[in-house]
């Protein structure tokens, strides 16, 4: 193909007229400086999505979501522990024809602070999306994929798109994705354990004679 020099040309990549190996927008009037290396990152309509280098990819409202999942884990930890477990079972074994349900107090305060951190999630991710754009990072990772937190084991799928997509715009860590991950794994093990111990339990509780 030639190389274009006149305005009917129309617009598209074109090899660059330097003569490097990649290839060079041509806007249908002159060369701009948007170009696409073939090993490099992907271009959507001539936009070429990177980030300026250097870009700084770690914001406030990051560090702020996984402080929100590390308190989780300890208060799916606490779950765990024998005083609550024994008054959850207790509490179910009460009263067991009423349809009216009742909560012990961990219960519910588990329940309030999960509402609270789904909220903030979504919050904290507008946020922290809105602060990769003005960082001149293209298409970030969209915040609305945070309202999968209202299902618990997603709390972390925020964290792992944006860790994926900010690894092809600018190469940064993986690190998050692996966080994410492993929260995720960590929320599955925590439960079974928690329905085998709560089992065994209710078991005990249980006057079979």
């Amino acid at each position: 193909m030639t190389i274009p020099n006149t305005p009917v040309t129309p617009a598209g990549w074109y090899p660059d007229p330097a003569g490097t190996p990649r290839s060079r927008w041509w806007d249908g009037t002159q060369w701009t400086e948007n170009y696409h290396d073939p090993l490099g990152a992907a271009q959507i309509g001539g936009e070429a999505l990177t980030a300026p280098e250097g870009t700084n990819t770690v914001t406030p409202w990051f560090w702020a979501m996984l402080v929100l999942l590390v308190v989780n884990v300890l208060l799916q930890l606490s779950a765990l522990l024998p005083a609550n477990i024994q008054a959850t079972v207790d509490n179910a074994l009460q009263d067991p024809t009423s349809i009216v349900p009742t909560y012990t107090p961990f219960e519910v305060f588990s329940t309030i602070f999960n509402l609270v951190l789904i909220s903030a999630m979504i919050v904290f991710a507008y946020l922290d999306f809105r602060a990769l754009k003005a960082r001149s990072v293209p298409k970030p990772f969209h915040w609305a994929w945070t309202f999968f937190a209202l299902i618990p084991i997603s709390y972390g799928i925020y964290l792992l798109g944006r860790t994926i997509v900010l690894k092809r715009r600018t190469g940064s860590s993986l690190a998050p994705m692996w966080f994410a991950i492993g929260y995720a794994v960590f929320v599955v093990i925590l439960g079974i354990i928690a329905a085998t111990i709560g089992f065994q339990a209710a078991f005990d509780s249980v006057d079979f004679s």
